[in-house]
């Protein structure tokens, strides 16, 4: 193992990085110009969810917090643990220094995409020539991890020009701020855990075991799918390592002393933690009970070929299988095999499009580029070998045995030709929604200074706002300290039952003017019918081992449950709960409001851009 890392090349690839993760939020400073009011260009439908509950943070609000129905954590109203207050790190990570200098989410989220960039491209640099010891070969590699990502996960623009769908575009790992800041803890584990068996000394595997234990335990707080990725590839990595080098079991055995009893104390708060997750928990992030073997995907796929390689490498002289770059490649393979297939032993399955998306599609692309590096290595070797043989002559061992450039050079920028192809092609694509969000933040941005305004004491609940657009709705959270009626990530902090998440769907749609004869139609407009109703893992073929795709049949009888649901408000006097706060009328979305009008008296007290602000008065029954 090279003891010394020169980080020049790290550097350069760090940099190359942070300045493609700035395209999509370039293009859009300059697309608004004087106008631009401060947003954050947005890709992925989860970003507002985590936006919201950093504002949350920010704003100095509990860890068991939900911005989107407005309840806080308070004695005598406790809130369950949800999956944000359970993986708490790197919300905290990001809000404590934005509080400290007065950021907002939105300039939090701003920054975090190059910062992810750049931090991710010195992790995986630092693991790849750690075990490599080739400084070029791993700045290649890189942008093959990061580049091919989403290729190899059957996603991005690739997909959709072969006439596809792609569901996650962009690139996947710059998704805010799950998985892009735990992912760079999750390949920072990576180096440690290599060094933690590979170092040369006993102190420096002691550290190095430690450091891995520390990292395992920030993952453990940062998303479930990293932390469980880790553990599979600290298993296999151990397992190998045992069998293959018997003469080393002593220092190996000591370096797990030190790392596992850190990951116990790390696991055990957690695990009292999801015991009290909210009722609705498992239902809302569809938990499956299945045993069934998870075998083909792309990136499984992947991961497989790369173990082939390794054994056709150690029948033809490439690769000596106890080498301990060769065990840990093997085991970083292996552990994408595992995640995938834990459920058929633990009967478990928890949306496994996310390993698929976030962490197996990386570590299985640096499984195959460390794979490929050792291999043309041994060919280096064995050439050496054989010169030996002849003149006795190995002065060129050392020069041969790293990738030339003829190799990684175009490697390198095949990768990052693919990242600037993912930024182009999906800034050109989401530039209308960057807009449209663009252009409602001011409304956000004075929405919170009305709350603000609004709340007399901190246990005053949090003015609940309406809008007919589901779009709009969901960003008001990640914007400012105002509650929503209803938004597609109501449910992500399961406050609600999927039956109050229901109510709250039912509500929004009479309000906005939808008819019972137009609920089918309108869900499939606007997207979130299915999502919101029968759940995600209905909707969402990925998300689910056993898919069970919603049929026209539920459709209907959900129609039926909205007639019902209207019928019985029309027999109303009260205005149902939530109670409604402010409405927001857009000049884009024209809606009527007789619904509104029938429970509230709407004031129109601001005008912001295209948009009227109308402060809701309850009427008296």
């Amino acid at each position: 193992m090279r003891k010394n890392i020169r980080w020049r090349w790290g550097v350069l690839a760090a940099t190359l990085m942070a300045l493609a993760a700035l395209v999509p939020q370039a293009h859009l400073r300059r697309a608004r110009g004087r106008e631009w009011q401060g947003a954050y260009a947005y890709f992925y439908s989860d970003e507002p969810a985590y936006a919201a509950y950093v504002n949350a943070l920010i704003d100095s609000r509990p860890r068991r917090t939900d911005p989107y129905t407005g309840a806080d954590d308070r004695p005598g109203a406790p809130l369950a643990e949800s999956l944000f207050s359970i993986q708490f790190f790197p919300a905290y990570l990001l809000a404590l220094p934005a509080r400290a200098l007065g950021l907002s989410a939105s300039t939090v989220f701003i920054l975090l995409m190059p910062l992810v960039a750049a931090a991710l491209s010195l992790a995986i640099y630092g693991a790849a020539a750690s075990v490599t010891g080739d400084e070029r070969a791993a700045f290649a590699t890189v942008f093959v991890v990061l580049g091919f990502g989403i290729l190899v996960s059957g996603q991005g623009f690739f997909v959709e020009l072969l006439g596809g769908f792609s569901g996650y575009v962009f690139l996947p790992f710059l998704r805010r701020y799950v998985p892009g800041v735990p992912l760079v803890f999750f390949f920072a584990f990576c180096g440690a855990l290599w060094r933690a068996l590979a170092c040369g000394t006993e102190r420096a595997r002691l550290a190095s075991s430690l450091a891995a234990g520390a990292f395992f335990a920030v993952l453990v707080y940062s998303y479930f799918y990293h932390w469980t990725a880790a553990a599979a590839l600290a298993f296999c990595y151990a397992a190998l390592t045992l069998a293959a080098r018997p003469g080393g079991r002593r220092a190996t055995l000591l370096s797990l002393a030190v790392f596992t009893p850190v990951a116990l104390l790390a696991l055990a708060p957690y695990l009292y933690l999801v015991t009290r997750r909210a009722p609705a928990s498992d239902e809302m992030q569809a938990l499956t009970r299945t045993h069934a073997p998870d075998l083909l995907r792309g990136v499984e796929g992947l991961a497989a070929l790369t173990l082939v390689a390794l054994a056709w490498g150690a029948r033809r002289g490439l690769v000596r299988p106890r080498d301990r770059a060769v065990i840990f490649t093997a085991s970083l393979a292996l552990s994408v095999l595992a995640v995938f297939n834990q459920q058929v032993l633990t009967g478990l399955s928890l949306q496994p499009m996310h390993y698929e998306q976030y962490v197996g599609n990386y570590a299985a692309l640096l499984a195959a580029a460390l794979a490929a590096t050792i291999m043309w290595q041994g060919r280096g070797r064995l050439r050496d070998d054989r010169s030996k043989n002849v003149s006795g002559d190995a002065s060129e061992t050392v020069r041969r045995r790293f990738v030339p450039r003829r190799v990684w050079i175009p490697v390198a920028f095949a990768g990052f030709a693919w990242v600037l192809g993912e930024s182009a092609t999906t800034t050109r694509n989401f530039a209308p929604m960057n807009l449209k969000h663009d252009d409602w933040f001011a409304v956000t941005k004075r929405l919170d200074a009305l709350a603000h305004e609004a709340r007399r004491a901190p246990t005053d609940p949090y003015p609940v706002v309406f809008n007919p657009d589901d779009f709009r709705l969901d960003h008001v959270p990640a914007d400012g300290a105002c509650a929503v009626l209803w938004a597609p990530h109501t449910f992500a902090f399961t406050t609600l039952s999927r039956a109050e998440n229901k109510n709250r769907v039912f509500q929004f749609l009479h309000f906005a003017g939808v008819a019972p004869a137009d609920f089918a139609a309108s869900g499939r407009d606007r997207g979130f019918l299915q999502f919101s109703i029968f759940g995600w893992e209905r909707a969402n073929p990925r998300l689910a081992v056993d898919f069970k795709p919603v049929t026209p049949a539920e459709i209907a009888a959900e129609g039926r449950n909205y007639a019902e649901f209207v019928a019985a408000l029309a027999n109303g006097a009260r205005p149902p709960l939530p109670l409604i706060d402010f409405v927001v009328a857009s000049d884009d979305q024209p809606f009527s409001h007789a619904n509104l009008e029938r429970f509230y008296t709407l004031e129109a007290i601001e005008r912001v851009g295209r948009h009227t602000i109308y402060r809701a008065h309850p009427k008296q029954p």
